[in-house]
């Protein structure tokens, strides 16, 4: 068959007629210029001209319109979509409430969070993004199925839903990802308070957020005035609580645990609710270990079975936890690490001058450790840059492939950290 290096033909389906069409076109033809023949047929129109586009069928990525179809390597008999951009998304909160918002399904999901954060009222948009409750990675651990953080399944910032099937039947959780301004959170901020302190309770209560028996007796009675408002003696007795929703379960079975909640509530008498969200969320704020996302890694040890570990990525620190105890048994500082590497089945950390040796785990989301990393170093470099109106600068040097280097900024940064609190 004689290649034709001029032409090219088509398949495009116009979702709002439900037809198909064959068009043979010039391969120098931009996308908009397809758009506007197919924008004429009869009922495809929907909408402002900017609003219809051109994705192809088979991953859902769209086409920019001002690429021509040369530079798309398209061949004969591919098959396209031409449909509108705008589409309705449902967003879960974690107050459980189901949000239905319009977006542009071209952008990026970093730019639906956005919109979305702007139409519900959320400040820190950059702070925020979705989950996919009920996805697991592929080829999980026992182990890590067990653990509750590993069940949340970001979406990738840079990416489309469309691109990573989210069909618009499914639904997607708003939470909060980065914890960079938790210390500056206003209680007039109704939206953003509610959100925060949902989600910092959830994490208190399935053991994501570690705590000491006191700290949760004290986080059991804000939650239990929050719900029931002031003690009175009569809106709750003994016994008629179900412990596991308002303690951690590896406290419930201490003696007398209930008592003692219940004598943390009674001396919460002049606040109110607003209030007493605000001080749960400043007391979780103050663990060690808020704000970390943890992840499941496997480390060697020179002659001996590899163990399971918990790296977690912070704000301020990069942590090693054990997994049964979640206690802390290392703690680095981001203003230590010189440079970080993942590849597909490992993560390591460089210190440069802080240490001779580097670490290094087993671990298939060394890129999603990668990310997180990234982002929080550069929150901080634009929250710095912002306050000393500073041109924008970002602090990570892609080096090579999954190899990030930081610059000299970040050790300028280290002195400042905690002031943006």
């Amino acid at each position: 068959m004689e290649t034709n290096f001029t032409s090219v033909v088509l398949k495009i389906d116009i979702v709002a007629i439900n037809t198909t069409k064959t068009l043979k076109l010039s391969k120098k033809m931009s996308v908009r210029e397809v758009c506007r023949i197919v924008w004429e047929v009869p009922g495809a129109a929907r909408g402002e001209f900017e609003q219809s586009g051109l994705l192809k069928s088979e991953n859902g990525v769209w086409f920019d319109m001002s690429k021509s179809l040369e530079e798309l390597h398209l061949q004969d008999g591919d098959c396209l979509e031409y449909r509108s951009k705008m589409r309705l998304i449902r967003v879960r909160t974690l107050e459980d409430s189901i949000r239905i918002i319009s977006v542009d399904d071209s952008h990026t999901v970093l730019e639906v969070t956005k919109t979305v954060c702007e139409r519900i009222g959320l400040l820190n948009s950059d702070e925020y993004s979705f989950t996919l409750d009920d996805g697991k990675r592929d080829g999980d651990s026992p182990l890590k199925r067990k653990l509750p953080y590993q069940e949340r399944v970001w979406l990738e910032s840079e990416r489309t839903l469309r691109e990573q099937g989210v069909t618009e039947t499914m639904e997607i959780t708003l939470r909060k990802k980065y914890f960079f301004s938790d210390g500056r959170v206003d209680i007039t901020d109704l939206v953003q308070l509610n959100l925060i302190y949902v989600q910092s309770r959830n994490t208190i209560l399935d053991g994501t957020l570690p705590c000491t028996k006191d700290e949760a007796i004290q986080l059991a009675a804000l939650q239990c005035y929050i719900h029931y408002g002031k003690y009175d003696g009569s809106n709750l007795a003994p016994g008629c609580l179900t412990l596991t929703d308002f303690i951690p379960k590896q406290y419930t079975s201490v003696r007398d645990i209930e008592s003692l909640m219940y004598k943390e509530y009674r001396m919460l008498w002049d606040i109110d609710e607003l209030e007493a969200k605000y001080r749960y969320i400043q007391l979780c704020s103050s663990l060690p270990t808020f704000g970390t996302t943890l992840f499941l890694v496997q480390e060697r040890r020179a002659g001996k079975k590899d163990t399971s570990c918990l790296l977690g990525v912070g704000r301020d620190n990069i942590v090693r936890l054990d997994v049964k105890r979640k206690n802390i048994l290392s703690t680095w500082p981001l203003s230590t690490i010189r440079r970080w590497i993942y590849y597909t089945d490992s993560f390591s950390l460089d210190f440069g001058q802080y240490s001779k040796n580097m670490y290094t785990a087993k671990t298939s989301e060394g890129e999603i450790i990668s990310d997180f990393l990234s982002c929080y170093v550069n929150i901080v470099s634009r929250s710095h840059n912002k306050l000393n109106d500073l041109a924008s600068t970002d602090v990570i040097q892609d080096v090579e492939d999954n190899v990030y280097e930081t610059v000299p900024l970040l050790g300028a940064l280290a002195a400042s950290w905690r002031k943006y609190d």
